[in-house]
């Protein structure tokens, strides 16, 4: 669809990873009123944002090991409790969205998406189609879902963009997170760490050895397995690049076009 980017907004920066069901207001709101002022800028942008879930889903779903399917009763419960805490954090950002001045509205994937062998089969987009039609902003989030083969398992916002692309046939995915980019270490522990500007799946086996796990719990698997799914896109024509939502300006910089402002993701 001209005109449209699809954001990954990633649970790390909307909450405080190391403390339970913890959101950081300061930048959620900042956050909107980044993507109410792009949008206002240039009218003609359409988007569709999703995000991760961070302190609220992680914790539950790793308790009740979710990602694994229905192994037990135990699994049962495991599923109620992840889709109401990555819901809570999904109102909580569409809120955010709405008192900035968008007329956002909530996407829920595990009431229309069907996953088989860690990949969704099926999850019907019409309805995020007309939303966008209207100039309605979709907002959707990592989700525990069912699953034809081992019952339920966790899609990311990944695994859903993944998807996602191919009827949307986005312009550019931007993935807004906490570090300026890809690193060769953690920057936020490691000085010397040095930005790489640049990943395509000519260099991706000498960096993967850089791609440590996410901080705090994270049951998506962390870094390498957004840049894995990231690189899958690439390979399908979809270019992205990750940016550091935690410094002001920066996605609105993104959203309006600026490239090179943090790791582009290309083939």
């Amino acid at each position: 669809m001209e005109n449209l980017m699809i954001v990954k907004v990633g649970g790390s920066i909307l909450t405080d990873k190391t403390k339970p069901f913890t959101p950081n207001m300061d930048i959620i709101n900042r956050i909107a009123k980044e993507i109410h002022e792009a949008r206002t800028a240039k009218k003609e942008l359409r988007l569709l944002v999703g995000h991760g879930g961070g302190s609220f889903p992680h914790v539950p779903a790793k308790e009740y090991k979710v990602k694994e399917g229905i192994t037990s009763e135990k699994s049962i419960k495991g599923i109620s409790l992840v889709q109401d805490a990555a819901a809570r954090l999904n109102r909580i950002v569409v809120d955010a969205l709405i008192k900035a001045g968008e007329n956002a509205i909530s996407v829920q994937p595990s009431a229309g998406a069907i996953m088989k062998n860690g990949k969704i089969s099926q999850w019907y987009t019409e309805p995020m189609a007309q939303m966008l039609k209207h100039n309605l902003l979709p907002v959707f989030y990592g989700d525990v879902v069912m699953d034809a083969d081992k019952g339920c398992t966790i899609a990311s916002t990944e695994i859903l963009i993944n998807f996602l692309v191919n009827p949307f046939k986005p312009k550019r995915l931007i993935i807004a997170g906490d570090v300026d980019g890809v690193f060769t270490a953690d920057p936020h522990s490691d000085k010397n760490a040095k930005m790489i500007p640049l990943i395509t799946p000519k260099n991706f086996n000498e960096i993967k050895g850089y791609l440590g796990g996410a901080a705090g719990i994270d049951v998506t698997g962390g870094m390498l397995h957004k840049i894995e799914e990231l690189l899958e896109l690439a390979k399908q024509g979809f270019e992205s690049e990750i940016v550091n939502a935690g410094k002001p300006g920066y996605l609105k910089r993104a959203l309006l076009g600026e490239k090179g402002i943090g790791t582009i993701i290309r083939a």
